[in-house]
């Protein structure tokens, strides 16, 4: 009678690209072409409200769970960065940042990243 819980509340929710920027020691060649796709998929953004010594609430500060665990990311599938770049589509709309700290484990992989207006 009723559908599955699933169908209504997907563990991954939204879709997001992680790029790093490729930068080139060759003086001749301009930064900013194009970038590396380091992951491309399934994920879940939600806030991650933090307080500064102050008390002053953080709102900027995100976190991105991805279905990857710590054993999955090497070589050919790099683990994310501080400094790249996060784009999450919601469905409704789209959030932009950069990572800030990754937190590969066992069942997944954290990203705490900074959402930056665009």
């Amino acid at each position: 009678m009723y559908p599955e819980i699933h169908e209504y509340n997907p563990r991954f929710p939204h879709t997001c690209v992680i790029k790093r920027p490729v930068l080139s020691d060759d003086p001749m060649i301009d930064d900013g072409g194009e970038d590396v796709v380091i992951y491309e998929g399934e994920c879940r953004s939600y806030d991650f409200h933090t307080t500064s010594s102050a008390g002053d609430v953080l709102t900027s500060n995100r976190k991105l769970s991805l279905p990857v665990r710590q054993q999955e990311w090497d070589d050919d599938h790099p683990i994310p960065l501080e400094g790249d770049i996060v784009e999450v589509d919601k469905g409704s709309h789209k959030e932009y940042g950069v990572v800030l700290d990754k937190m590969p484990g066992n069942l997944g992989t954290h990203i705490l990243w900074r959402f930056v207006r665009n």
